[in-house]
């Protein structure tokens, strides 16, 4: 007669079922704990908008709004509310956080909106739209660009907590965290970063295991929870970088790097904004170009487009005037510009007319210096200060077919020279005031290079000369690495520090040089002349037209400097970049006395033919040249990258198995005298190992009956059946031991009900401690009986990653 071994029915505990996990019965205090973990993945998520709000400015008003949502919604929970409810508690909390940090006044006992709170919202949000759209990331911090995070965030954090929490889908939290790091993958110049990148998958895994473990707690009521789950995030997390850091190396549109710290797709084509300064470094490193631009004119001398200029240089972003109320409506006829001579010396009219296509903006393209604009759709207003023209009906230049006449001036070295500096009231002062926060190095630099000299064209050819010497190299990526990729005092100084920029720092380091000189100066924003296309057009009274082409790559700035009696005269300090105007072209020798009456100072400038060439072919074979140098230096980084990636990806799977097997070994080697825990390693192995060679454990197994089956139908023989046998008689011990004092033995055997029996003599002595020597036994007589094929999916490509040791049935 055989009796079975079991647990009496008093002592018994079932196992949960799905329905009853997803309702629990006992109090569920471990929800603050998943609810701590989408606090962080938030917050660091949010370490991406560094560079697109300045440092760390935002932290204090993010966690200001996070900690009450997140608080009162884990304190529904602990009263045992609803989900709906939950969710409901956390869009008020954060309407009270919001109205408590943001619009204080019109509250009522200050959490609760009151009368004013709609316009005082208005009013933010036109804040954050002018933010936006004029200003060039990392943004100054304001009230209104910090309501517009703190309740994306808000939203997001309530949605994460949701998912994770209430539904129990903590992988879908993922999503909303990737919302968090679309806005600094398409702003940033440099992508999200891999510093925040990294932190994000941190904190994500960590919210994955911690919702895994309330689920376990929850199910078995306080048993041991598998950490299984937690071996599948890293699976997914490193998988899910490993594509990351692959796909955009073939994927069209993205810009040279890996993701996340480059490979960023321009998704917004080439709409500039308020502030056409906004996306210029952006459109400098897109190397394929967009936004075409065709223009036709009878111009004797490359021609740059002009949008509008930057002349305010007091704050910590340049940004342009719209001066609404000084400009003329009207753009048929212009009149002069402010400080501009009655008659332009020996000047030339030209006629350009200009095919827009896509590009989209407020500021119209037109040559300096317009005196009319014909066919243009639209309301369009001039301002007589710089001459940029703006649409003051909300309109754009976008699909505009416009001609365009200008005044060229015949300007000469020796013209140039004889001029001596203006009066103070030419111009207003907006064109020569400089900040008193003005670094020291910006007015050092000038006085060493050109303190020497008296007249300002003297003084301009030298800072020119300067910038474009062999000390300073022209790089778009050089900025974002040094962190000055925008504009400001602060910038020019890194930017002389460094050595190394783009048109921006280079345009902006001379304007404020030649004020600190002594000569009024600005920065003008648009397109170098572009290239030829070949074709011609009939123009107005005869004229034949030349056409040519510009786009993204293009886009540039350059300073102009006012000179008495001539009016605003453009330099171009930028090197391999442009074309330098012939009445700058020449190797620097002063043409006015020095300061000392001493020799002639040349600072560093270059000969003739050093930056010179027909229109933009220099130019262009420099830039070339430039950018083929660093793609062709970027391309084996990019293979270095992808071959780590994909080998990272192989080899993933075999790591992590490695891993756990090891902790087994060390788990059964330093296992304690009376053996817990060291049989259900050995057995845990041992079961996962067969089903990697194809033999897996089903849910109905005893350790008996799969014993039997994996002896079976591997054919196992010899030691193997034996080690197999000692592995299983361990485990069942460890598992059955602690309820010895409930057995009644009947005819030699313990038992009750089920099919897991043992003899009561067994019983009554100690069962001998696992060796993991039996796991190698049984793992050596699987491999030797498997094809290579399934030897090779064993290895690299384990089922029992996916499929853990969960503990057998007990009968």
């Amino acid at each position: 007669m055989t009796s079975t071994l079991d647990r009496p029915a008093a002592a018994d505990v079932p196992a949960p079922t799905a329905s009853a996990a997803a309702r629990p019965s006992l109090p569920d205090p471990w929800h603050w704990a998943v609810t701590g973990a989408s606090l962080l993945a938030v917050l660091a998520a949010a370490t991406s908008l560094n560079g697109v709000v300045d440092a760390w400015t935002w932290f204090l008003p993010v966690v200001r709004t996070l900690v009450p949502v997140l608080l009162a919604m884990a304190l529904t929970r602990t009263l045992r509310l609803s989900g709906v409810l939950s969710a409901l508690v956390g869009v008020l909390a954060l309407v009270g956080s919001l109205t408590a940090q943001f619009f204080p006044r019109q509250s009522i006992l200050a959490i609760v909106p009151g009368p004013g709170t709609s316009l005082e919202l208005q009013r933010l949000l036109a804040q954050a739209e002018e933010t936006v759209v004029s200003q060039v990331a990392p943004v100054l911090p304001g009230a209104g660009i910090f309501l517009i995070v703190c309740a994306a965030l808000g939203l997001i954090a309530i949605l994460v907590d949701v998912c994770a929490t209430t539904l129990r889908m903590p992988a879908a939290s993922g999503l909303a965290l990737f919302t968090v790091l679309i806005a600094p993958a398409v702003v940033k110049p440099n992508g999200v970063g891999m510093s925040a990148f990294l932190v994000t998958a941190l904190a994500y895994l960590l919210l994955l295991a911690l919702a895994q473990w309330r689920e376990n707690r929850l199910a078995s009521g306080g048993a041991r929870a598998s950490s299984g789950f937690a071996g599948r995030s890293v699976i997914i997390g490193a998988s899910a970088l490993a594509v990351t850091v692959i796909l955009p190396l073939f994927v069209p549109g993205f810009t040279s790097g890996a993701f996340p710290q480059g490979a960023r797709m321009n998704v917004w084509g080439n709409a500039t904004g308020l502030n056409p300064a906004v996306t210029l470094g952006n459109d400098l490193r897109n190397p394929t170009g967009f936004g075409r631009i065709a223009y036709s004119t009878n111009s004797d001398t490359p021609l740059y487009l002009r949008a509008v200029t930057l002349e305010d240089f007091s704050g910590r972003r340049w940004e342009p005037d719209q001066r609404l109320d000084g400009r003329e409506s009207g753009v048929r006829d212009i009149g002069a510009e402010q400080g501009a001579p009655e008659s332009v010396p020996d000047g030339t009219t030209v006629f350009t007319r200009i095919t827009t296509q896509s590009y989209a903006s407020p500021w119209l393209l037109s040559p300096y210096a317009p005196e009319g604009v014909t066919d243009l759709s639209g309301r369009w207003a001039w301002d007589p200060a710089n001459l940029s023209i703006l649409a003051t009906d909300g309109g754009s230049t976008a699909r505009q077919s416009y001609l365009v006449q200008s005044r060229s001036a015949a300007l000469t070295r020796e013209g140039l020279g004889s001029i001596r500096p203006s009066e103070s009231d030419s111009v207003p002062e907006v064109f020569t005031e400089l900040p008193d926060d003005t670094p020291d190095i910006v007015r050092t630099t000038t006085d060493e290079v050109a303190g020497d000299f008296v007249n300002p064209y003297d003084k301009a050819l030298a800072i020119q000369n300067y910038l474009r010497g062999p000390r300073f190299t022209y790089s778009v990526e050089a900025p974002v690495d040094g962190g000055y990729d925008g504009s400001g005092m602060d910038v020019m100084a890194r930017f002389l520090e460094s050595k190394s920029g783009y048109c921006v720092h280079y345009a902006g380091t001379m304007a404020v040089m030649a004020r600190a000189a002594g000569i009024p100066s600005r920065v003008a924003v648009g397109y170098t002349p572009g290239s030829p296309t070949g074709d011609t057009e009939q123009g107005p009274a005869g004229t034949e037209l030349r056409e040519f082409v510009v786009d993204s790559r293009n886009a540039h700035a350059w300073p102009e400097l006012y000179f008495e009696g001539v009016g605003w005269v453009q330099f171009e300090p930028t090197p391999s970049r442009g074309v330098v105007p012939t009445y700058a072209q020449q190797a620097f020798a002063p043409v006015g006395p020095r300061a000392d009456d001493t020799d002639a100072l040349n600072p560093g400038g270059l000969p003739a033919g050093g930056r010179t060439g027909s229109a933009e072919e220099t130019a262009g074979a420099e830039d070339g040249t430039q950018a083929g140098g660093a793609q062709d230096e970027a391309q084996p980084v990019a293979g270095l990258l992808a071959v780590a990636g994909i080998a990272l990806f192989a080899l993933l799977p075999l790591l992590l198995r490695s891993a756990r097997t090891r902790s087994r070994r060390r788990s059964v080697a330093a296992d304690t005298p009376d053996g817990t825990g060291a049989a259900t390693a050995a057995w845990a192995e041992t079961t996962e190992l067969a089903g990697d060679y194809g033999y897996p454990l089903e849910p109905t197994d005893t350790p008996r009956t799969f014993a039997g089956r994996l002896g079976r139908d591997a054919r196992l023989a010899g030691s193997p059946v034996a080690s197999l046998a000692r592995l299983r008689t361990a485990y069942e011990y460890e598992e059955y031991a602690e309820h010895l004092d409930v057995i009644r033995p009947v005819d030699g055997y313990a038992g009750g009900r089920g099919g897991n029996s043992l003899p009561v003599a067994m019983l009554a002595r100690p069962v001998a401690a696992p060796r993991w020597d039996d796991v190698e036994t049984v793992t050596r007589a699987l491999r030797s009986g498997s094809s290579w094929p399934t030897r090779v999916r064993a290895r690299l490509f384990p089922q029992s990653l996916l499929n853990r040791f969960r503990g057998t049935v007990r009968r």
